[in-house]
C-alpha cells in the first residue's frame, strides 16, 4: 500500500474514458483498497465526466473544453477532484431517483448523479465564479 497521487488533464472527448478508467483502477490498486472497488470508482468517476462532456461542453466541439483531474489515494481514502470551464450544473438541485419508476418508463439515462451518491461516501460540487466547476468526489475504505 502506498499513497498514490495523479494529475491529468483531458480534453471533452469521451475517447479518454478508458485511459481515465485505467488511471482509477491503478490508484485503486495502489491506495491498497478491496479488488471489488475498481469497477464501482470506475463508474462513479466515468458517470462524471461523460456528464461534464454530455452536459457541461455540450455545444462546444470535441476537444475544445478541458478536464482537469487529480486522484490521491492512501490507506484511507480515494479522492478525485474533478474541474471544467463548462456550463454550471449542481448536482445537490436533483432529488433522488426512483429506480422502480425510471425502469418501469424504461427512462434511459439521468441516473449518473444517482450513481455517484450510491457509490462515493462524498459528492461536493463547487462553482467558482468566473473560475471553474469543481467536482470533488471521495469514497472511505
Amino acid at each position: 500500500m502506498a499513497d498514490f497521487h495523479h494529475e491529468l488533464t483531458i480534453s471533452n472527448d469521451l475517447a479518454y474514458l478508458s485511459q481515465i478508467r485505467d488511471v482509477v483502477s491503478y490508484a485503486v490498486r495502489e491506495g491498497g483498497f478491496p479488488p471489488n472497488y475498481v469497477n464501482r470508482l470506475q463508474i462513479a468517476v466515468d458517470e462524471a465526466v461523460t456528464n461534464i462532456i454530455e452536459h457541461g461542453y455540450a455545444g462546444s466541439q470535441r476537444g475544445q473544453g478541458t478536464i482537469w483531474m487529480t486522484i490521491d489515494t492512501n490507506s484511507d481514502t480515494f479522492r478525485i477532484e474533478i474541474s471544467d470551464n463548462g456550463q454550471t450544473f449542481d448536482p445537490n438541485t436533483l432529488s433522488d431517483v426512483d429506480i422502480a419508476s425510471h425502469v418501469q418508463t424504461s427512462s434511459t439515462g439521468g441516473l449518473g448523479v444517482f450513481l455517484m451518491r450510491k457509490i462515493m461516501d462524498v459528492v461536493d460540487y463547487r462553482f467558482e465564479a468566473g473560475i471553474r466547476n469543481r467536482l470533488v468526489l471521495v469514497k472511505n475504505r
